[in-house]
């Protein structure tokens, strides 16, 4: 049976947007734990580290509120267990392992992140208490972009 506009409700709308961030969020956290275990420079492990570790809060996060509005958190990961969308040219960037390569691709995943999380932001049939869980995790996606791109303009990682 297929839904019309007028059969979706307010929890199915936020189901929908949830388990879209929870696809994007594997992603970003499994990008972010590819650039952990590649990059040579510790000051640059332990910021992908740290960022793998924050998505994975994210997920969790994100997993609970859908089992509070009595749905099931999307099982496995996206794309047979590959990254893909936003993240896709990490893989290439992970071949040399260059520091300003991977936060050039890290930089360009979270784009992505920040698309997915404006896209649901965008979304008013939402409840009060998803949008608010959005909210936040959106502004730490958007610092985390902010903060990447920062290092990867920075003189220090333009050619390592």
């Amino acid at each position: 049976m297929t839904l019309s506009r007028s059969m979706i409700t307010n929890d199915d709308t936020a189901l929908l947007v949830l388990k879209d961030l929870i696809l994007a969020g594997r992603d970003a956290e499994q990008g972010y734990q590819l650039a952990a275990d590649r990059v040579k420079l510790p000051e640059l492990v332990q910021l992908f580290e740290g960022y793998a570790l924050q998505r994975r809060k994210f997920l969790l996060e994100l997993e609970e509120r859908v089992r509070t509005l009595r749905g099931a958190p999307p099982a496995g990961s996206t794309a047979s267990g590959s990254l893909h969308r936003g993240w896709m040219g990490l893989k290439a960037a992970l071949e040399t392992a260059e520091a300003h390569a991977l936060l050039a691709e890290c930089e360009r995943g979270e784009a992505f992140s920040a698309k997915a999380y404006a896209a649901a932001l965008s979304e008013v049939d939402v409840d009060t208490q998803t949008r608010q869980l959005i909210q936040h995790q959106y502004e730490q996606v958007q610092a985390a972009h902010d903060r990447v791109r920062q290092l990867r303009e920075s003189a220090t990682y333009a050619h390592q």
